[in-house]
């Protein structure tokens, strides 16, 4: 019993380690503003340093904003979606402009 335990606990652990995305989030601050970076397997996926899907050039203003909307596209990677914004998604995200 004590055996069947133990690789059942084993088969677990393997399992949630398999499951961990190999998507990495991560924001860093720019000359205009802030930045999100989403890496696969530690090579660069996107780079976006400002708000997408609105026309003209609109850094993000904080860490927050990037984040949120970086997370956002992240979701929808790992959904097996395309990870391009609409406007109306970026508007519930309630940025900062």
């Amino acid at each position: 019993m004590r055996k069947l335990c133990l690789s059942a606990a084993v088969v677990l652990i393997l399992l949630a380690c398999r499951r961990q995305s190999i998507l990495r989030l991560t924001t860093e601050q720019t000359q205009h503003g802030w930045a999100y970076r989403i890496t696969k397997k530690g090579e660069p996926l996107i780079y976006q340093e400002n708000i997408p899907a609105i026309p003209g050039f609109h850094p993000f203003r904080s860490r927050e904003d990037a984040q949120r909307t970086g997370q956002l596209v992240l979701s929808k990677l790992e959904n097996r979606k395309w990870p391009s914004l609409s406007i109306r998604e970026v508007d519930s995200l309630q940025l900062t402009r």
